[in-house]
């Protein structure tokens, strides 16, 4: 009997861990997750297909997080760059470094720099829905910029803005 009660709490165990409404795979080592909770919201991933001239491997994933009206509340991204040639990794290093140090002042947009052997990658998390949208506009501009409605982005704008970048999202 003893037998049966373990398995059957093992299987409760195993059904609840499963149905964790966290969702998605990108994961960052040392951004502060608790500011881009994404327990209600719904949710897309995307992939960006990209080629270099240096014959490096670049693979670019998003994960948009959406609330019931289709306002976008926190993006995630991950840009993994894979190369044999360790001054083309410290060259992609250096860039991500400059492009998101404007970024290091503004709540609620993080990003970090994960080494690993032979790899580069990038992690940004945005939460959309605290984030200063004013400031952000500031730092980023409207031109060439996804679509933004007073103060939100719809997920079909940010799709559609993105899809011209080559980007290719899981349907809704």
């Amino acid at each position: 009997m003893n037998k049966k009660w373990i398995i059957l709490l093992i299987g409760i165990t195993l059904f609840f861990t499963g149905c964790d409404k966290e969702q998605g795979g990108i994961q960052a080592t040392s951004i502060d997750t608790s500011k881009y909770d994404t327990k209600e919201f719904s949710y897309i991933t995307c992939k960006r297909d990209t080629s270099t001239e240096d014959n490096s491997k670049v693979d670019i994933q998003y994960e948009i997080y959406y609330n019931e009206k289709d306002d976008i509340e926190v993006l995630k991204s991950r840009e993994e760059v894979t190369s044999s040639n360790q001054k083309v990794l410290e060259k992609y290093k250096n860039a991500y470094e400059s492009i998101y140090s404007v970024y290091n002042d503004l709540e609620y947009y993080d990003h970090e720099i994960i080494e690993e052997e032979g790899k580069i990658i990038s992690v940004t998390y945005i939460n959309y829905g605290k984030v200063s949208m004013d400031r952000l506009m500031e730092i980023e501009g409207y031109e060439d910029n996804v679509k933004v409605t007073n103060g939100k982005i719809k997920l079909e704008d940010w799709k559609s803005f993105a899809k011209k970048y080559g980007t290719q999202c899981s349907s809704k």
